[in-house]
């Protein structure tokens, strides 16, 4: 089960999400409606060995920690989840500090840098301000959950050909709010990329037009030539994007930067650039390359966390080793 994990229980006993699903889940039902009916939050640990995991026909066994809270009407409640919705949909960092116990009253408040809106401790409030901006998964400490109120990341795909529509369609299936941005109004076409949250028909020398981007912003490089794809990387590669990836073989990758280092970029800053851009796993075709692409987004996106799979993990500092190609 993710730490991220969440589900919604309605006092009828449906459910929306998952925390992993199975046994445990049904024992986190059963949990959720005695909290709705008390109306007072509770922490709950369930534990699968292995024995019970193959009795249940499970792979796997461990212990997980569940804080289960109530939804009712209240205005400290109200207070907060208004705030978390408009903070998400501005992408403005803030924080959900909710108390584990509420003797008489809800304590809960979305904590963002300017406000507080809901009632929890002072000293609550100052260890929300001190959750780092780049954390994405809730801490349970003594007393009190803090959990980050994230909005989709954003990446922008430049190029709105078969692999940039390709990646398009695989981020915005993995969590990603995607633009797509193209110097040709067809290629910049809603029709043509219905995944895609906006699309967008610029110029190429001015893709500052185009979209805002800051250090959360992820963009793929996948124009129809290597100079338009120069002319981006120029325009983007100094901006400390999250993650910066060009399409293209090794050889068309060696150009472009030789084009760009007698721009005035650095090799230490192209170093930055994921190019060629992907996890190293024979991709061939452009969904296959947009898969390579999107996993290792993925990867950069969650470095630090526990391992899954079989993989090795990647530093979100570092360059890839090369996977797609044009």
């Amino acid at each position: 089960m993710s730490a991220s994990a969440k589900m919604l229980v309605t006092a009828g006993g449906a459910r929306l999400g998952t925390v992993g699903g199975g046994c445990m889940e049904a024992e986190i039902t059963e949990r959720a409606l005695d909290v709705i009916e008390q109306r007072r939050p509770a922490v709950s640990e369930h534990t699968l060995n292995a024995q019970l995991a193959g009795d249940y026909g499970l792979t796997c066994g461990g212990t997980a920690t569940v804080f289960i809270e109530p939804v009712h009407s209240d205005a400290t409640l109200e207070a907060a989840y208004t705030a978390a919705a408009s903070a998400a949909a501005a992408c403005d960092h803030a924080v959900m500090a909710t108390g584990l116990e509420w003797p008489t009253r809800p304590l809960k408040a979305l904590v963002a840098a300017a406000a507080v809106h809901g009632e929890v401790p002072d000293e609550l409030v100052r260890a929300a301000r001190r959750l780092a901006a780049g954390v994405e998964t809730p801490v349970l400490r003594r007393g009190f959950v803090l959990d980050p109120v994230l909005s989709k990341p954003e990446l922008i795909v430049f190029g709105g050909g078969h692999v940039g529509g390709a990646v398009a369609r695989a981020a915005a299936v993995a969590g990603w709010a995607v633009t797509v941005v193209d110097d040709r109004a067809e290629y910049a076409d809603a029709l043509r990329h219905p995944y895609a949250d906006r699309t967008v028909c610029c110029d190429f020398h001015d893709v500052a037009s185009a979209a805002t981007v800051t250090e959360r912003t992820y963009a793929v490089v996948a124009t129809r030539g290597h100079q338009h794809d120069a002319l981006i990387v120029d325009q983007l590669a100094g901006k400390g994007l999250r993650y910066l990836g060009m399409l293209g073989s090794r050889r068309k990758v060696a150009l472009t930067w030789q084009l760009l280092e007698s721009w005035g970029h650095s090799p230490e800053r192209l170093a930055r650039v994921h190019a060629p851009v992907g996890l190293a796993i024979g991709a061939d075709t452009p969904e296959e390359i947009a898969v390579s692409i999107v996993a290792e987004m993925i990867a950069v996106r969650r470095a630090g966390r526990v391992r899954r799979g079989g993989g090795g993990a990647l530093s979100s500092s570092q360059p890839s080793e090369t996977g797609a190609q044009a």
